[in-house]
């Protein structure tokens, strides 16, 4: 079973546990803001949806903004005890959720929060691409993401049955899952991320400059039409919700479901076709959605979507684990994370007023045309032969 693993056997045991503990953590958050405080800031805070929406967005930018240099500290200071910290700081907010009854008070607590989490990804992925196999480094990252992220749907949906019926039980759910996360961590708490040898010669840090663009589009595309695409599968359609969430799910199972493949195929054959060929499948199904009105083919576009994630993603990954420099990397890592929050926090404005100046298509269209500059961009530089 080890040899199927992209992480060596070494040090796996503690990795396991932090993705873990980073998933339950990842979990409670969504939970908390989605799941619980749409049913417990109005009856028991007397908080309206615009004061803790906002504490959701404050939120996110503590986090984002400050993931560089969250980086640096899970590298420098020692990832476990900044994983501790993270663990502590979420169980004192919602020890302290009850007594939030001033929005200033919620806005705090969120900050907090996030600036506390802003070591956990950054910490991780460096630690990911240390263990990695050599040869598998694409899938080691790849795999680690898809271990965490459906934490924060499985913390939406539980929390969120429990909340609508039982709010006080559901913020103890929360409290009892970021408790286990603390556990987890404190066991951890000396862990810190292994140091590669020094490397001869240095680094040329103006390459840095070709990761912005991928780090920004992958994120500012589809969040141009993240908060319309409900209106525009009705409206076009004539989709439900819940048809919309199959089309959704049938895409995201391809993508997961083909990353032991096209993670294999980048480790073996390299990133560059998988990275330039999946942003260009992206842009494709982006281009064909502002124009298609039939179910069939927004089914078959579905898949589409879900290819070309299956490829960038591993390909994103591939040139990270490869060309990044191994000095600062969860600093730097933390960086390009920052960047694509940014483009999660200004797609949806830019996509509205698209929306509102140029019809339902423009956002769909504008995304499809970044889409394709990325693929260009890529093919270009990525050509010239200077990249590991």
């Amino acid at each position: 079973m080890f040899r199927l693993l992209p992480w060596s056997r070494e040090g796996l045991f503690v990795f396991l546990r932090l993705v873990l503990a980073v998933g339950l953590m990842e979990g409670v958050r969504s939970g908390f803001f989605a799941g619980l405080m749409p049913f417990y800031a109005p009856e028991y805070l007397r908080l309206g949806p615009a004061t803790f929406t906002l504490a959701y967005t404050l939120h996110q930018l503590a986090e984002n903004l400050s993931k560089s240099f969250g980086g640096l500290l899970a590298e420098r200071a020692g990832f476990g005890k900044t994983a501790t910290l993270a663990g502590a700081v979420g169980l004192l907010v919602l020890l302290l959720t009850p007594q939030a009854g001033a929005a200033w008070i919620l806005w705090s607590l969120a900050i907090l929060w996030g600036l506390s989490l802003s070591t956990l990804y950054p910490g991780l992925m460096t630690l990911a691409s240390r263990i990695a196999v050599p040869g598998r480094e694409a899938r080691a990252l790849s795999f680690t993401l898809t271990l965490v992220l459906p934490w924060a749907g499985i913390g939406l949906v539980g929390v969120g049955q429990v909340a609508q019926r039982h709010p006080e039980a559901a913020l103890t759910l929360l409290l009892l899952a970021q408790g286990l996360a603390l556990l987890l961590t404190l066991s951890l708490f000396a862990f810190r991320i292994p140091l590669p040898p020094p490397k001869r010669g240095a680094y040329p840090w103006s390459r840095l400059l070709f990761f912005l663009p991928a780090a920004f589009g992958q994120t500012f595309a589809p969040a141009l039409v993240s908060l319309f695409l409900l209106r525009y599968a009705k409206e076009k359609l004539g989709l439900e919700p819940i048809a919309l969430g199959g089309l959704l799910l049938l895409g995201g199972a391809l993508a997961f479901g083909l990353l032991p493949f096209t993670g294999r195929l980048v480790d073996r054959r390299g990133y560059r076709l998988a990275l330039v060929g999946g942003l260009a499948l992206l842009g494709l199904a982006m281009l064909r959605l502002a124009t298609t009105t039939s179910l069939t083919e927004a089914a078959l576009l579905a898949l589409l979507v879900g290819l070309g994630y299956s490829l960038f993603m591993p390909g994103w990954n591939g040139f990270l684990a490869r060309n990044l420099p191994e000095e600062n990397r969860a600093a730097i890592w933390g960086g390009l994370m920052t960047v694509e929050g940014l483009g999660v926090a200004l797609g949806p404005a830019v996509g509205g007023v698209l929306w509102e100046a140029f019809g339902p298509q423009a956002p769909f269209l504008t995304g499809s045309a970044l889409f394709f500059a990325l693929s260009f961009f890529y093919a270009l530089i990525l050509g010239r032969g200077r990249w590991n």
